[in-house]
């Protein structure tokens, strides 16, 4: 998605909105939405107004070669209101629920071809989808149902690391996440989910 100044300034009127309605994740939500922003709007100038000679990179140090933020994307995600996903029959019941929504919103095909491209592998977050894919009258309709935005950090590991030292770093590092692994590629990625 290209940002662009009007997007920004949207981003920092719904910021002002939710600090006067004192709605902390949709605050910390835009706090990020407008890093992003800003940051997609300084490349795109640079590429274009900044001449390749006139840049001077300063050498940074980068301790961790294991993983890296590859891009942030906005997702919409449904709550959970449970505490133990394996206690009783409450995950059922969620995935009904949740199934239900995504076909009244008429979103269940594009959910379904998002996730049926990717092998889940772990996480703690069970309904969520990219934005992007949805039409403006989806995503109205699935805030309605109580689904929330949020940015989604998408993590990549270097080649070298197995399954399980992912499964590792992701339980210490993240506290919602998914670990999936792209079935084009075989990579595996992790998406942060900053909520």
């Amino acid at each position: 998605m290209n940002y662009n100044i009007e997007d920004l300034k949207e981003a920092v009127g719904r910021l002002e909105e939710a600090l006067i309605s004192h709605e902390t994740e949709d605050v910390d939500m835009y706090v990020r939405l407008i890093k992003n922003i800003s940051s997609q709007i300084k490349t795109e100038y640079w590429s274009t107004h900044v001449k390749e000679d006139e840049i001077v990179i300063q050498p940074v140090a980068n301790k961790n070669h294991d993983y890296k933020i590859i891009n942030t994307i906005e997702f919409l995600y449904k709550p959970m209101h449970f505490v133990n996903v394996y206690e009783g029959n409450e995950i059922e019941y969620f995935a009904k629920e949740r199934s239900e929504e995504l076909l009244e919103s008429g979103a269940m095909e594009q959910h379904n071809e998002f996730w049926s491209s990717h092998e889940i592998i772990f996480g703690n977050v069970y309904g969520s989808m990219p934005l992007e894919l949805l039409g403006t009258d989806n995503v109205s309709k699935l805030l309605r149902c109580g689904w929330k935005k949020a940015n989604v950090d998408i993590v990549e590991f270097s080649k070298n690391i197995d399954e399980e030292r992912i499964r590792e770093i992701a339980s210490y590092k993240y506290r919602h996440y998914i670990i999936i692994k792209e079935l084009e590629t075989g990579s595996y990625l992790l998406l942060r989910y900053n909520f």
